[in-house]
């Protein structure tokens, strides 16, 4: 049989690239600049999302199908992987099974322990984030799935798990490993793995349940342990079946063109213990009324959301190692689906090459809306123990487990995985969690009176920081009072808008703030044109009137390292405020090191 080379092993060496970096703290002979001076470009990237902001930041220069969200004030998700494990692999399609453990399948890695290297494996994961998460490894490889396709050409890989009734179901694609060129753009078969003792040994179908690129990158509803919440949110019709999304063409963008790119989301159900069976399946075929309809037929299925975006159109400012990447890619992949008990909210946790893209709805059948796009900019990222800066990274195939969702719904745990164009520190190629927060929105008036001493970005109520990206991933650089730090927004794209500002949970008066710059380059680092104050009022983005800058803002690189400017503007309110404008220098990019709001009245 073929070997089946791993994920790391096929991408290569940028897997592990690190730069030489010269003792000035920049590429040695190159000009100044954060170690990664990009080539100038003429092709412009769109304004494509804000980290920390809502979906009008997230829409704003790439129309999305589906509608933004005012369900949640603010969102916020830590830019880096925070929490690793002692485990080995990616993907960790996982669930929280009736024995109180959670259960994951990873792909290309050992999971936990120290077992030999295998497409998919499956583990128990114990433990909280809080208390410590150890694991332990049960099955691999062909002990818990097939592979349908040419074995040449095809590997496992896991995409989805569910528990219900005690029973552990996996659903598992191929994907496609060779020819490099095309490794990872298709997936053309997937089926469901089952086991009845808790991941140890698992009973397989005799052929591929779905064909075709239909229906095969699966991943389950996680309704919490052992799918206990299903009937109290759905009822005891509706919530005695398994749920389950699947994607058509690739499991994300297919960078190769072998496959149609994913675009819009689908939805099945079937009842515990007929998982097998595709006959039982039953597939969304769109709303009748205010009521769901289904049909046995596959060919029948209509989709639950399709967003049509493509982000970072290219190309890359600099695309040699490790500033290479893909661009043009849609925003639907492989992730999770979670029920949010406490806020009875329904969260898509999907993602691209650089960002995370966050979805919410009142029923696993829509309306699901964008809430939240989370921009971690271009390649090279920093992983924990980096040396270069950061930490700062993004991540794949991301997911909420349920078992780690707060009593309040509001704090949660996000894993996601990461290994490629690795500029220094760790990579994320394991059990991985990052903290996620969201405040459900609330109408408020502003009541906070006038003081011009109280700086509301340190006072505030979730103060929550929005940008387009934040090169190092040094949020907390906008408002710890020091003026004397930077951070910048390179991003590796040519950009014609960029921002810095918060988002709150409540509204507040405002009538000046002050910016203080972070470091020119010679690439970048001040605003070109335009710079503007804009409040955030029912969920829009809205311009100051009246703005003076003070002194006046020359819009060059004469702008100055660390140089505070006043903006002042006539009195008005919002529960989110920012500077926004268009990024200058050859890699189009401003800097910050402080941002301060207030209300003098």
């Amino acid at each position: 049989m073929p070997r089946r080379y791993s994920r790391r092993e096929i991408l290569g060496a940028a897997a592990g690239t690190t730069l030489a970096i010269g003792t000035a703290g920049v590429v040695a002979g190159t000009s100044l600049r954060n170690p990664w001076i990009p080539d100038p470009a003429d092709a412009a990237a769109a304004d494509m999302g804000a980290a920390h902001g809502t979906a009008a930041d997230a829409t704003a220069g790439a129309a999305a199908d589906a509608p933004g969200s005012t369900f949640f004030s603010t969102a916020f998700t830590e830019y880096y992987g925070t929490l690793a494990t002692s485990s080995d692999g990616d993907l960790w399609a996982n669930c929280w099974a009736d024995d109180g453990n959670m259960y994951g399948a990873n792909g290309d890695g050992k999971g936990f322990g120290d077992g030999a290297e295998a497409d998919v494996v499956v583990s128990k994961i114990t433990g909280t984030p809080e208390t410590g998460i150890s694991g332990q490894r049960l099955a691999a490889g062909a002990d818990v799935a097939n592979v349908w396709g040419d074995t040449s050409q095809y590997n496992r890989k896991p995409t989805g798990m569910a528990c219900a009734d005690g029973v552990l179901y996996l659903a598992v694609q191929d994907l496609r490993y060779s020819p490099s060129a095309d490794a990872f753009n298709d997936a053309p078969n997937a089926s469901i793995s089952m086991s009845t003792d808790h991941g140890t040994t698992w009973t397989k179908t005799s052929s591929p349940m779905f064909t075709n690129g239909t229906f095969t990158t699966i991943f389950f509803l996680d309704f919490g342990q052992n799918g206990a919440n299903a009937v109290p949110a759905l009822g005891s019709d509706d919530g005695q079946y398994i749920y389950a999304y699947g994607l058509d063409g690739n499991w994300r963008c297919s960078y190769s063109g072998t496959a149609p790119d994913p675009v819009s989301v689908y939805l099945a159900r079937v009842k515990p213990g007929q998982l097998q069976d595709v006959s039982a399946w039953q597939f969304f075929t769109g709303m009748s009324g205010s009521s769901p309809s289904w049909s046995g037929t596959i060919g029948d299925k209509q989709p639950v959301l399709t967003d049509t975006r493509r982000l970072y159109p290219g190309p890359l400012l600099r695309t040699t190692a490790p500033n290479n990447g893909p661009t043009d890619f849609t925003v639907i992949s492989q992730g999770g689906v979670v029920y949010n008990a406490p806020l009875r909210r329904y969260l898509y946790t999907s993602w691209t090459e650089y960002t995370f893209e966050f979805y919410e709805a009142p029923q696993p059948w829509g309306p699901w809306k964008l809430f939240f796009s989370h921009d971690a900019g271009g390649y090279p990222w920093f992983g924990t123990g980096s040396t270069e800066g950061g930490p700062k990274n993004g991540g794949y195939a991301a997911t909420i487990p349920s078992k780690f969702i707060s009593s309040d719904g509001r704090d949660m745990w996000l894993q996601s995985n990461w290994f490629v164009n690795v500029a220094s520190g760790a990579s994320d190629y394991n059990f991985n969690l990052r903290k996620m927060r969201l405040s459900p929105y609330q109408s408020s008036q502003p009541s906070n009176p006038a003081d011009p001493s109280n700086n509301i970005a340190r006072t505030g109520a979730s103060v929550t920081p929005t940008e387009k990206s934040a090169h190092y991933g040094n949020w907390q650089y906008y408002n710890d009072g020091d003026t004397t730090q930077s951070e910048d927004s390179w991003d590796n794209s040519s950009k014609t808008s960029d921002w810095w500002g918060y988002t709150f949970d409540t509204s507040y008066h405002f009538d000046r703030v002050v910016y203080t710059t972070g470091t020119m380059f010679s690439d970048g680092g001040w605003f070109s044109s335009g710079l503007q104050v804009q409040v955030r009022q029912d969920f829009a983005w809205v311009n100051v009137t009246g703005l003076t800058i003070s002194p006046d803002y020359p819009y060059d690189d004469t702008a100055g390292t660390n140089k505070a400017y006043t903006m002042t503007f006539d009195a008005t309110w919002g529960d989110g405020i920012r500077i926004i404008g268009t990024p200058g220098g050859a890699s189009t990019f401003t800097s910050i090191a402080e941002l301060e709001a207030y209300y003098a009245g």
